[in-house]
């Protein structure tokens, strides 16, 4: 009988070794896979896309000045050379023609300053720029290395940026 107790307790012994070693490695495979897939979606994602930053004038604080510049700050390094009246648009709510003006774009940020005063009608107006981040012939704004502009700030490349702001005498 302590032949068959000690059978029964060494079989017992091997059994839950086993199941213990089963289960670590089914474990470790499975931790495996989440490592592989998590790192895949890394490599596979690529670079961030440039997104703005911030604008100037803000919503609240835009001084009274109808030739005041507008000054747009880019979360990364952009493409200067993207920048251009194609891809840059401002607009006046009193007027269908886009407001002509000088751009200036450094590493990131860019600069638009109209020729004369915005166009206003009883003193007042809505200011409206448009950044280009998706290229349908004219071009597009995109990074240093080539990756469109995420206007649209969904986290994927493309999408134009538009934002809105009151002016008035």
């Amino acid at each position: 009988m302590l032949g068959t107790v000690a059978g029964v307790t060494a079989g017992a012994v091997a059994g839950v070794t086993m199941k213990y070693t089963y289960d670590k490695y089914i474990h470790e495979q499975q931790m495996h896979k989440k490592l592989k897939s998590i790192s895949g979606r890394v490599l596979k994602r690529g670079p961030s896309p440039v997104a703005v930053k911030s604008v100037y004038p803000d919503r609240q604080t835009f001084s009274h000045n109808l030739k005041s510049p507008i000054w747009v700050e880019f979360d990364a390094p952009i493409d200067s050379s993207t920048i251009t009246k194609d891809t840059v648009i401002v607009r006046s709510s009193v007027s269908k023609e886009p407001i002509e003006g000088v751009l200036d774009a450094g590493n990131r940020i860019l600069m638009f300053r109209p020729y004369g005063k915005y166009p206003v009608e009883n003193g007042r107006a809505k200011i409206s720029i448009t950044l280009i981040g998706t290229d349908t012939g004219a071009g597009a704004i995109t990074d240093i290395k080539g990756v469109l502009l995420d206007g649209d700030q969904d986290g994927k490349a493309g999408g134009d940026f538009e934002y809105k702001f009151s002016i008035m005498k």
